[in-house]
């Protein structure tokens, strides 16, 4: 595929712009994409000039073009349509607020929820951008990707640290990993806030590709540590039940698998096939 080069090099730049680094000044953004500074510094007061990038002191940062442009934009429209009564009677069974969420590079963007109408509740903005090591959503995305993708953040420290739960090493992220290929769902556990866990299940495309996740969010009072499996499953139905609509069908062996378990494995017959 043909590509303009000088563009393709303006707009990789874009990608540095995250929710964990919003801001970045011309010296070290060069010397994270190796390009010369006085060449970043051309591209973005070209952005700049656009309305794509806003200056901040001796940063920048994105600017308001995005939000104009993004409101003429609905992400994964068919996605959510289909997710969003699924979602609704998640939230009424978990009394939490269910997101839909996709990957983008190594972060998690929230395209739907539906937030709990309990007093006490988790709320979260749709747009919403975090780093893949933070959630219980982000931890799917990372264990259904290819590896080599997933050592590239590791390299390129990606993930950062919001509370003392925090799992930034590769070392500890790779075991949570291997716990959701295995039991179909993810747990964050104050990873994100103090005082807030997650569980988070995959939602599989027609082609068996992971499409999204599909996650719930609860104060911890709302989610005692002994009901973690039993909501884990609830949330994994709920997603095999989108992954349905979207055309989905686990193998024979999937089903054999989950209706004759393996010694030491739980039984989750979650879905059945039609």
């Amino acid at each position: 595929m043909q590509r303009i080069k000088a563009l393709h090099t303006a707009l990789s730049l874009l990608e540095w712009f995250t929710a964990s680094r919003d801001e970045w000044g011309v010296t070290e953004l060069a010397a994270k994409v190796g390009l010369h500074k006085s060449q970043v510094s051309r591209i973005l007061r070209t952005f700049e000039a656009h309305g794509f990038i806003q200056r901040h002191n001796l940063h920048y940062r994105l600017g308001g073009a995005f939000k104009t442009y993004s409101s003429f934009l609905k992400i994964e429209p068919t996605l959510s349509i289909l997710a969003r009564p699924v979602m609704e009677k998640l939230s009424r069974e978990t009394q939490g607020t269910v997101l839909l969420k996709v990957a983008k590079g190594p972060e998690t963007i929230t395209i739907e929820r539906v937030e709990s109408e309990h007093f006490l509740r988790l709320s979260y903005p749709l747009g919403l951008r975090l780093p893949l090591n933070v959630s219980s959503s982000g931890k799917v995305l990372l264990a259904y990707m290819p590896r080599a993708e997933r050592e590239r953040f590791y390299r390129d420290k990606s993930f950062q640290k919001f509370t003392a739960k925090t799992k930034t090493k590769a070392v500890d992220l790779e075991k949570d990993i291997a716990l959701v290929r295995r039991q179909g769902y993810a747990v964050s556990d104050e990873e994100h806030l103090l005082g807030a866990r997650g569980l988070a299940a995959p939602i599989f495309g027609q082609n068996g590709a992971v499409e999204a996740t599909l996650g719930v969010g609860l104060p911890t009072v709302l989610l005692p540590t002994k009901e973690i499996d039993n909501m884990g499953l609830t949330v994994q139905r709920a997603a095999m039940e989108i992954s349905s609509l979207l055309g989905y069908r686990p193998s024979d062996d999937y089903d054999k698998r989950k209706k004759n378990p393996k010694k030491g494995e739980k039984k989750n017959v979650q879905y059945q096939r039609r």
